[in-house]
């Protein structure tokens, strides 16, 4: 079972970490905040939910941008 909690907490964390460049692919983002892939998807979902992270598509994949 997941922690809603510890899902918060990662997402406020790549939030933060998110407002040093324009947009971030998902290594980029597992490299800044230095979350797991689960934990990464899951603070991904997050933000996503609250409108505060925008997914778009590139050329080489999926990046995500601050909203």
């Amino acid at each position: 079972m997941f922690n809603k909690d510890s899902i918060v907490h990662n997402s406020r964390k790549l939030y933060a970490t998110m407002k040093k460049m324009c947009h971030y692919s998902f290594n980029d983002l597992q490299g800044e905040s230095h979350l797991n892939d689960t934990d990464l998807c899951l603070a991904i979902g997050q933000l996503l939910q609250e409108g505060k992270l925008m997914q778009r598509k590139g050329t080489d994949g999926i990046y995500y941008l601050v909203a």
